[in-house]
């Protein structure tokens, strides 16, 4: 369903009975990366997933793509469906914005739900990887900056069992505006140091990471939730930076597990 939020509108899908768990898809790809594991989520919750602006069937309207605006199209959301409190998760960006929102609202989260993301701000080379991106997609157009990037969100044993992850992803990432590509990766860039935050978060937490992803490794998903004060961490094995797609079953077990433990 379509959601207005004033001059634009995000493409929702909202199933499922229960405490409301809102999970944010990461970059470049949108809420389809959620549907392997949406039977599984929806059978223990009302399980909320948004096309971020300018993603998937959302508006792509020009404007601003950081990580503070996201947020506050996502706290807008929920406040258009009703909803106080919440279980919010994120998946890579989504998990950047996901602690954004707790940073500023943190009295709406039931709980939190971090997916292959970190909380520090990039360093030096991350940044001038994302000026390099910004500038071939500005003179070259986005097809060759996807086809070298979007593999790297699979782990190699994926890529090697299922080739065809690759192309699914790809086709997803290739429906997003060169725009909305350029003002993501600057706003990427832009997004402040989030660890900070981390000792106040009090809400219990689960830190989820791909054994084989090479974009947010294992170190630092177990910093994060070391720095954490209620947190869970869960590995999951030959997965690398979307779980969700490359192992749905073990990835939909250890959040369903984690929602009835806390939230049945």
């Amino acid at each position: 369903m379509r959601v207005g939020l004033g001059s634009f509108a995000l493409e929702v899908e909202d199933h499922g009975e229960g405490v409301p768990v809102v999970l944010l898809h990461g970059f470049p790809l949108s809420s389809e990366i959620w549907r392997p594991i949406r039977p599984a989520l929806e059978s223990v919750g009302r399980l909320i997933t948004p096309d971020l602006r300018g993603f998937g069937g959302s508006d792509a309207s020009e404007g601003d793509f950081d990580v503070d605006t996201m947020a506050d199209d996502v706290l807008r959301l929920v406040d258009t469906l009703g909803i106080d409190r919440f279980v919010l998760g994120g998946h890579s960006m989504g998990g950047y914005v996901a602690l954004r929102i707790a940073a500023c609202q943190q009295a709406r989260l039931l709980g939190l739900l971090l997916l292959n993301t970190r909380a520090e701000a990039d360093g030096l080379e991350a940044r001038a990887r994302r000026n390099a991106s910004i500038d071939w997609i500005r003179r070259r157009g986005s097809a060759e900056f996807l086809a070298d990037f979007v593999p790297n969100l699979l782990g190699a044993a994926t890529r090697r069992r299922a080739p065809r992850f690759v192309e699914e992803l790809l086709l997803l990432a290739t429906e997003v505006p060169d725009h909305v590509l350029i003002g993501c990766l600057a706003g990427l860039r832009d997004r402040p140091d989030s660890t900070p935050l981390l000792p106040g978060i009090e809400v219990p937490t689960l830190v989820v990471v791909g054994q084989d992803d090479t974009i947010t490794p294992l170190r630092g998903a177990e910093a994060m939730a070391r720095a954490l004060p209620r947190a869970t961490l869960a590995v999951i094995p030959e997965a690398g930076h979307t779980p969700m797609v490359e192992r749905p079953v073990t990835t939909a077990q250890v959040i369903s597990t984690f929602l009835r433990t806390h939230y049945s």
